[in-house]
């Protein structure tokens, strides 16, 4: 895969905005709680989406994405950029893990499938496996699930819960994402010792703090005024970046002013080679774990991505002209594990496609009812039904 400079950067562009704008979103969901995520495999799942949306459908997610190519969702083409790479370094290869898997699972109950499946295979390296929805709807929400434990190494498991997938849902696409670097310098355990953390300016709990003495990249900003510390993993081919307040506020993390002023032209300015330098560092960082899940739907509602999980506005005519179709769930589950050795971090994306469901006219309770002559209108019998007869 050829990916030139220019290309390159538009796509890194993209993915960042796309990130900061959801991380804008789900912090306002989740006040002062940890959230972890990966954009990446969020907006590959979107990309695949709108390679079978059409008219607004289409046009919202794009937006919302940053997708500015037709038919082609930039997340695909930047989390197979990093496929390409782990498949094609020796260095990530043999001491870490980055390869991205996308699925879809489908129902072969629809006669007209619109869905370009070599389109989807050329993006996101993703393959169709058939599944049986209609009758077998448990096993395959079973079969689904165990792929995603597999490829994030058994981090993820059970993406989609019980009632995710039914017998109307035509289509699954799901990715996984799996991560595990060691740090250059790895944190010496003897030296983790149990420290306290500052919750805010009235709580503070006890954590497992790391330390580690050496030669960083570091950026101190003034406005606002926050530090950056780089931590790079075996082989400098990726890196963390810690963004530090440098004191915290009454009442709060700290990170309210940081959160606000965040945008790409920002978070560029302050990890530029520009605003770093290489100085000797007492790195003290807790040793840390999330476990996240989020409902997808709401987040991205709130983004204006509307129309597709309205089946009466969404077009997915792209996927079947022939069946109305609309996205019933949007689901990604993350998680991160922060020691003395490295990182080891995963996160999988579902999206189940469905058709309208049948909707239920139970007659269990008294009713009335009536039998007319069309034509004219004219009722010819008319009753009410109480009971049945003892």
């Amino acid at each position: 895969m050829i990916v030139d400079s220019f290309f390159y950067k538009s796509i890194l562009i993209t993915n960042t905005k796309f990130c900061l704008d959801f991380f804008n979103v789900l912090r306002t969901e989740n006040t002062n709680k940890s959230i972890f995520f990966s954009p990446i495999s969020i907006s590959a799942a979107l990309g695949m989406v709108l390679l079978g949306a059409r008219g607004n459908t289409a046009k919202q997610i794009k937006e919302v994405g940053f997708f500015h190519f037709i038919g082609m969702g930039l997340g695909g083409v930047i989390i197979c950029y990093f496929a390409y790479n782990s498949q094609n370094s020796k260095n990530i290869l043999t001491r870490q893990k980055l390869p991205c898997y996308n699925d879809q699972i489908y129902k072969i109950h629809i006669l007209f499938f619109y869905f370009d499946p070599f389109c989807v295979y050329t993006l996101y390296h993703a393959e169709l496996e058939e599944v049986d929805f209609r009758n077998a709807p448990l096993e395959a929400r079973i079969k689904i699930n165990s792929w995603v434990e597999n490829k994030t190494n058994g981090k993820i498991k059970e993406l989609f819960p019980s009632n995710a997938i039914d017998e109307n849902a035509v289509l699954v696409l799901v990715n996984a994402i799996y991560f595990k670097g060691k740090w250059a310098l790895e944190f010496v355990k003897e030296k983790t010792k149990e420290t306290a953390f500052r919750v805010n300016k009235n709580e503070i709990r006890s954590v497992q703090m790391m330390f580690l003495n050496s030669t960083f990249k570091l950026a101190i900003i003034k406005e606002p005024h926050l530090e950056v510390l780089e931590l790079p993993y075996i082989d400098n081919e990726l890196s963390m970046f810690i963004l530090l307040p440098k004191d915290i506020g009454d009442n709060s993390t700290g990170l309210e002013q940081l959160e606000s002023a965040l945008t790409y032209e920002k978070l560029a300015e302050w990890t530029s080679s520009a605003n770093t330098n290489k100085q000797n560092v007492n790195v003290y960082l807790p040793r840390f774990k999330i476990e996240e899940g989020y409902n997808l739907k709401s987040s991205l509602q709130a983004m204006g991505v509307l129309d597709v999980f309205s089946l009466a506005k969404s077009d997915l005519t792209g996927i079947s002209k022939s069946v109305k179709l609309y996205v019933s769930r949007a689901l990604h589950k993350s998680y991160v594990d922060v020691n003395e050795e490295g990182t080891e971090a995963s996160a999988g994306t579902g999206v189940v496609i469905s058709r309208t469901s049948a909707h239920d006219f139970k007659v269990d309770h008294p009713f009335l009812f009536f039998i007319k002559h069309n034509p004219t209108n004219s009722i010819l019998f008319y009753g009410r039904w109480a009971s049945p007869l003892n």
